[in-house]
């Protein structure tokens, strides 16, 4: 087990999770290798080229390949030969039924355990159910026999768009292991943010893999839970935002998460909230509040679409420009994102569809069945010429800062659907347009 300051750590998976940790870690002096059966990918890294949008991470890259503290590779023994520890960073992506698919994880436990140095410490990062770890356990050894060796879990906890800042700058850590080794051993590879003063909890593996898929569906929850009072507020003639804004004053609720509008989407919070449902199911314990959570998110496109055909009526042939296809703001995922099924779902009532979004087109095209059937703009101008309505569906700075009175001029129609909030009313009604919020 590990004794000096830095160590040798190996990432398997180079996606958002282990690209992020893997620079990190380098930043923090440790010696990093990253691996990815991605060819393609692992020569973009190699050359100092992100291949996902997220701020700061190109420039953390090149810095720490000239400083040679990260390399990428597809060849796993070759990156975990001298490793101290291995992370596990690679896709637990919905299953059946909405369980977890664990193949690619215990995949990749297998393929390491016979190449790794005894005392090799093998930490999970992927979001995986509770009793992931022992079967990873299981995996390393039947391939290692009496070999020793460690296991731990180690849950992130980054937003996109801020993960960089979310791993250099952690509101905590938190590790879930059974051995006092493995836990010197993440000490000390976390020392300079626990230096700084940053929460280290170390608990038991169950309760650390728990804590993933608790926050998650906390933050889920939040966000539906607002949906639902917004829909309500139009009924009554209440203002979501102010609602928001005065509840998240209250120090027992804090103002994040509180924002309404079309349902959270990207590649965690649906993908864990079933998960966690399927596994209390499996325990013969019923969540009934996070059963919940799916059902209301799953219906929220519906809002957009009521709004739009309130004003239009008739959607075939009504031009309508969609503005934003990423999950969210800062960032080029759209797995999962609500203009999937809202796009999919105005295709199939005959619309035609121009797109855009800053960063967020290319990733888009590629994920979208459909996408031959769509215009792609490249400027927020071209994209509302000749539109008979504007839907706002990512809350980009740039929409909220658009000039409306220049978006007035090029549009055909007048009907802005604002399913993000990001607009005020006012604003939108003295330029001539007609505006439709979520909960106003």
């Amino acid at each position: 087990m590990i004794q000096s300051k830095n160590m040798n750590i190996a990432i398997i998976g180079s996606g958002y999770v282990g690209l992020t940790a893997g620079v990190g870690f380098a930043h923090f002096g440790n010696s990093v290798v990253g691996v990815d059966i991605d060819v393609a990918k692992v020569e973009k890294l190699s050359a100092g080229v992100c291949p996902i949008y997220e701020i700061g991470l190109e420039e953390l890259l090149q810095e720490n390949l000239a400083k040679g503290k990260i390399r990428f590779t597809t060849d796993i023994a070759d990156a975990v030969k001298d490793a101290d520890a291995v992370f596990f960073a690679v896709n637990t992506p919905e299953g059946e039924y909405g369980k977890a698919n664990l193949t690619y994880l215990l995949a990749a436990a297998k393929s390491v355990s016979t190449v790794c140095p005894p005392g090799t410490l093998f930490v999970n990062k992927s979001t995986a159910p509770v009793g992931t770890i022992e079967k990873i356990r299981k995996v390393i050894r039947e391939a290692r026999g009496n070999d020793q060796f460690y296991v731990a879990t180690n849950p992130e906890f980054l937003k996109e768009g801020t993960a960089v800042e979310d791993f250099l700058r952690p509101d905590r850590i938190v590790v879930g292991i059974d051995h006092p080794e493995a836990e010197q051993c993440l000490r000390t590879l976390y020392r300079p943010l626990i230096d700084d003063g940053i929460p280290f909890i170390a608990t038991n593996i169950p309760t650390a893999e728990l804590t993933k898929y608790t926050s998650n569906s906390m933050l889920a929850l939040r966000i539906s839970f607002m949906n639902e009072i917004a829909d309500f507020c139009e009924l009554v003639g209440a203002d979501i935002k102010q609602v928001a804004s005065a509840i998240g004053l209250d120090k027992r609720i804090g103002p994040y998460f509180l924002r309404a509008g079309i349902g959270y989407g990207g590649s965690c919070f649906g993908k864990d909230v079933k998960a966690l449902a399927l596994s209390g199911e499996e325990r013969g314990y019923e969540f009934k509040i996070i059963k919940a959570l799916s059902t209301v998110n799953d219906l929220r496109y519906r809002i957009v679409i009521t709004k739009l055909r309130k004003h239009l009526k008739n959607l075939s042939g009504a031009r309508i420009t969609v503005l934003g296809l990423a999950f969210k703001p800062m960032t080029d995922d759209v797995r999962s994102a609500p203009a999937l099924r809202i796009i999919h779902e105005l295709l199939d009532h005959g619309a035609r569809i121009t797109a855009y979004d800053p960063v967020a087109n290319e990733p888009f095209k590629k994920m979208f069945t459909r996408s031959n059937e769509i215009t792609f703009a490249t400027t927020l101008k071209d994209a509302a010429k000749g539109a008979n309505a504007l839907l706002l569906l990512t809350a980009w700075d740039e929409f909220q800062a658009m000039d409306l009175e220049e978006m007035r001029s090029v549009v055909a129609g007048s009907l802005i659907v604002d399913g993000m909030n990001i607009l005020e009313r006012s604003a939108a009604e003295a330029t001539g347009f007609t505006y439709e919020g979520i909960g106003r």
